[in-house]
């Protein structure tokens, strides 16, 4: 399958389906994935968040997992699409040694092995993608067990196939204004998720460096570093809001747009669009996603081969 057609596939891989999982047991979650697996407990963690959802979660990177993770009312999900990610081998281990209650999620591979020989719940996806394009597989396990209702996830389904084409002439858009620079996107709290979704699909698709900062945190550190010229030269600003957010962090767009304009910059300025903030994530993430994949294409670059993360791999297995 070439990288269109997977593109193509997002919303058609949103299914929802209904888990007999009660979450009122758990004190805390914990979201165990790397690179295109590691987004989707990004993202499951904004959404719980925004939804007001009391009970504590974070998405964990790294081998192990944090010392607060001891006994069954600590859930932890293991996402990994290829099922044989170390770090999130790890975490299972670590989870299952400490009575953690774990879930996995992977298309197989060892995760799904010492799931079933562990006789916790595995939840599959199909195979054949790469772990990035198959980001609607895994997200849709994910919010099956956190309870998403049917119809907000079908509405967002919906949302992006009813405006695919205007979502695919934005991603081109903004390539053409982010090639020949290195991207910066700055975004508020609620909008963070997706420049990260942005700034990893440009690392691995467009083989560009990209990198981000967040509202307001920014205005304390980041916004001096615009004082350069030399460098700022050589940048392409992109600002992320979402009408959800703070009215002062709406306010500290505004300024930083301002702030940037009298610096003679242009920014790309841009939000989802969609009725549910789920259904705005995942229109501004595809955005990104076809942003990255024409970004790549002007650079001469084919968006599936990461030939350096393979290497580093191949290091690793030699112990």
């Amino acid at each position: 399958m070439s990288p269109e057609e997977m593109l193509k596939s997002f919303p058609d891989q949103l299914q929802w389906e209904k888990l007999d999982i009660d979450r009122s047991l758990y004190r805390t979650i914990t979201f165990c994935g790397m690179g295109g697996s590691g987004i989707v407990g990004d993202i499951a963690r904004s959404w719980l968040e925004h939804r007001g959802c009391k009970v504590v979660s974070l998405s964990y990177r790294g081998y192990g997992l944090p010392n607060y993770v001891s006994g069954e009312e600590h859930l932890v999900i293991c996402t990994s699409y290829s099922g044989n990610t170390e770090e999130t081998i790890s975490n299972f281990q670590t989870g299952m040694d400490r009575g953690a209650t774990v879930i996995c999620i992977s298309s197989g591979g060892k995760l799904e092995e010492l799931a079933e020989k562990s006789g916790v719940l595995h939840l599959k996806v199909p195979s054949g993608f790469a772990p990035r394009y198959a980001l609607g597989h895994m997200l849709s396990k994910v919010l099956a067990i956190l309870g998403v209702e049917e119809e907000e996830l079908e509405d967002a389904k919906e949302n992006i196939k009813a405006n695919y084409e205007e979502i695919k002439k934005r991603g081109e858009e903004i390539a053409s204004k982010l090639y020949g620079y290195i991207p910066i996107i700055y975004a508020t709290s609620l909008t963070e998720v997706c420049a990260f979704r942005w700034k990893t699909q440009i690392n691995e698709n467009s083989k560009t460096q990209a990198y981000f900062a967040t509202l307001p945190e920014m205005h304390h550190n980041e916004v001096v570093g615009l004082d350069n010229a030399e460098i700022r030269s050589k940048c392409a600003f992109v600002v992320m809001f979402d009408p959800k957010d703070h009215d002062r962090v709406r306010r500290r767009v505004d300024i930083t747009i301002k702030l940037l304009k009298d610096l003679g910059i242009v920014p790309v300025v841009t939000g989802g669009d969609g009725n549910s903030y789920l259904a705005r994530l995942l229109y501004l993430i595809h955005v990104g996603d076809w942003m990255s994949y024409y970004l790549a294409g002007k650079y001469g670059f084919e968006p599936l081969p990461v030939k350096v993360i393979d290497w580093i791999k191949g290091e690793l297995s030699k112990g």
